[in-house]
């Protein structure tokens, strides 16, 4: 039994009618680059599914306490709206266990499709991708998502990809630069960069970089696809433990050796078995940053 608690800060959720052939709702969506990840051509693919019954069951066997369902990033205003409402939902079945995060396409609307997640509930953005949805840190749409996210207390997740590294289907850059771009320009905007950061934590080692990403976190989503389980002492050994967030990308299948279906227990017995942290350093990467985050979007929102 854990001593801490643990929130699973990046999980995604899709409805049967969208798990039942991937690649003709993508079609009809006009949404190939979502396509090219989760059902490429040429690839087995490693993604999974899973019903909010079949998380949850995989959170009590992880022993996770809470989960934050991230929308996609997609290439369609629609898309993202009709995700939003999928993911409230989602919440609504288990209100105590599901946190929901907002798709957001960064453009002219960005403002109503903020309001729009707000009232079905929603407490954060996120993932948004800069390469895939063609915004930047200069661009007016996420200059204004930015201000309404530090105004309203919500936290945004992007990705970013590694970058150095091997070549996958769906692979778009997503320049370093531009998150510290990001975060010089809002610099009370609490930023998530997924996939721990794409190697961003490395150039904090400049105390001047340090400064401007002091509300940059990083998470591990994905990890066991990328990186050997030492990047945990490693990292916490770069920025500090109060810096990471865990997250799994659950139901993505990031052990797809070991698990051909959908499965979280695995990762979290890995960190908690193969990782040499202490207690505290556990508690912040299972619970209590992302918490903390969470309750400001609570008392602000």
């Amino acid at each position: 039994m854990n001593s801490y608690r643990i929130i699973d800060s990046h999980t995604h959720c899709y409805p049967p009618a969208v798990t039942r052939d991937p690649r003709a709702w993508a079609r009809t969506q006009q949404e190939p680059h979502w396509a090219q990840l989760v059902a490429p051509l040429n690839k087995a693919s490693i993604q999974g599914w899973a019903t909010p019954q079949q998380m949850l069951a995989a959170m009590d066997e992880a022993g996770v306490d809470q989960a934050m369902l991230l929308g996609w990033y997609w290439e369609n205003e629609a898309t993202c709206r009709w995700h939003n409402q999928v993911i409230a939902e989602w919440v609504k079945i288990a209100p105590k266990r599901f946190i929901g995060f907002a798709a957001i396409l960064p453009n002219k609307n960005v403002l109503p499709q903020l309001e729009f997640a707000q009232r079905l509930g929603l407490r954060g953005v996120g993932e948004l991708h800069s390469g895939v949805q063609q915004f930047r840190a200069d661009s007016s749409a996420w200059l204004r998502l930015a201000e309404w996210c530090v105004a309203h207390g919500w936290p945004v997740n992007l990705h970013a990809s590694e970058s150095a590294g091997l070549p996958h289907p769906g692979r778009v850059a997503t320049p370093l630069q531009d998150f510290v771009d990001m975060a010089a320009a809002t610099p009370a905007l609490n930023i998530i960069l997924a996939h721990w950061g794409g190697g961003l934590p490395f150039f904090e080692q400049n105390p001047r970089l340090r400064k401007i990403l002091k509300n940059v976190y990083y998470d591990t989503s994905a990890s066991p696809l990328l990186y050997q389980i030492e990047i945990f002492n490693n990292m916490v050994d770069l920025v500090g433990a109060e810096k990471i967030i865990f997250g799994s990308d659950y139901p993505l299948r990031v052990y797809p050796r070991q698990c051909k279906q959908a499965d979280m227990s695995l990762f979290v017995q890995k960190i908690q078995k193969d990782t040499e942290l202490q207690a505290t350093d556990y508690q912040a990467i299972f619970h209590n940053n992302i918490n903390r985050l969470i309750n400001a979007t609570a008392a602000t929102g």
